[in-house]
């Protein structure tokens, strides 16, 4: 193990366990009962850069458990030289300044794949909640309504997946399962390779073509200055009125205000969403006063079975960095 911190105890600091996972998880039990190694894990997301810098000082590694959590250069450069190793809880790094970690010497990790199927069932939970309506027709049921009405059939109806990632990838083999007809856009960012029969169901459109063709859009992208607004006005003028709108993604990929209006006068039917440009969701959100959208807190991931894998690499990725070795690195 390594021995280059001053007392020979390493400190590991869990920044923004809100809500709590890491805090009381058989994985962090285990991280605890390393010899010398000190965890600490804060409850509460850090108020702002200041309370971020207080919380990591004299850490020798930082694990950030929320995309929300803004780790920049300025922080990066008030908390080393002693922070060296940052494990994130997931797959996302922009919320990370990677070019001063590098430049700094601090090495960055992540749990890749590790909620792949969570996130792509997830998904097509939202997309199955959204065609048949049902926290609407719950809710009315129990106030004791009995509605009629029309519900939506996903079987024969095309998908388009904007992202095709691992979750991407997933999302299609069980969404055709059903019965649905795949578009995909980007799919040379697959990091999972492709059965001749899939290539020969799946069809690789423009990203502008699978706007106007698809009935139901679900969204995989990862976050870059490119992709960043992907989804504004102008395209979800371009989706079909009756398109159903899903992301589990990242809420930054998308303009809420131009959702909010595409809802609002019906451009689109219907949107689900799991994640969103500021978490957790201000509750005077207009998103949250619409009748045509479903609302998750950032919780497609947190299966039992994806969260004892996810939480365990974490874990592992420190364990190992203590030890000079590196996985999941990142950049």
């Amino acid at each position: 193990m390594k021995s280059d911190e001053t007392d020979g105890v390493f400190r590991v600091v869990v920044a923004d366990d809100d809500p709590p996972v890491f805090t009381d998880s058989a994985a962090m039990g285990r991280l605890r009962r390393i010899p010398n190694v000190e965890v600490k894990s804060f409850t509460e997301r850090p108020s702002n850069p200041y309370a971020l810098i207080d919380r990591i000082s004299g850490a020798h590694t930082l694990i950030v458990a929320r995309t929300t959590t803004q780790v920049t250069n300025t922080i990066l450069e008030s908390v080393t030289p002693e922070l060296k190793h940052i494990a994130i809880w997931g797959t996302a790094a922009d919320h990370i300044a990677l070019e001063a970690t590098r430049r700094l010497g601090v090495v960055v990790t992540n749990t890749p794949n590790a909620a792949t199927v969570a996130v792509a069932e997830h998904a097509l939970a939202l997309l199955m909640s959204l065609a048949r309506k049902i926290p609407q027709l719950d809710l009315r049921v129990r106030d004791g309504e009995w509605p009629g009405g029309q519900l939506t059939q996903l079987a024969g109806k095309t998908l388009g997946i904007v992202g095709t990632g691992a979750v991407g990838i997933r999302l299609a083999r069980i969404a055709e399962g059903i019965g649905m007809r795949i578009l995909m856009s980007s799919l040379s960012e697959s990091s999972e390779p492709l059965s001749v029969d899939e290539r020969s169901h799946w069809t690789e459109v423009s990203f502008s073509e699978l706007l106007a063709s698809a009935d139901a859009i679900s969204v995989h992208a990862r976050l870059t200055p490119q992709t960043r607004n992907m989804f504004g006005s102008a395209e979800f003028s371009r989706m079909k009125p009756t398109a159903l709108f899903v992301n589990t993604a990242r809420g930054q990929l998308v303009n809420s205000r131009a959702l909010a209006e595409a809802l609002a006068n019906e451009t689109i039917a219907g949107a689900a969403l799991d994640v969103f440009n500021n978490e957790p969701l201000d509750r005077n959100s207009v998103l949250a006063r619409l009748p045509n959208v479903i609302l998750t807190p950032h919780i497609a991931s947190n299966t039992n079975e994806a969260l004892t894998v996810s939480l365990n690499m974490v874990v592992d990725n420190v364990v190992d960095f203590l030890q000079d070795r590196v996985r999941h690195k990142v950049g």
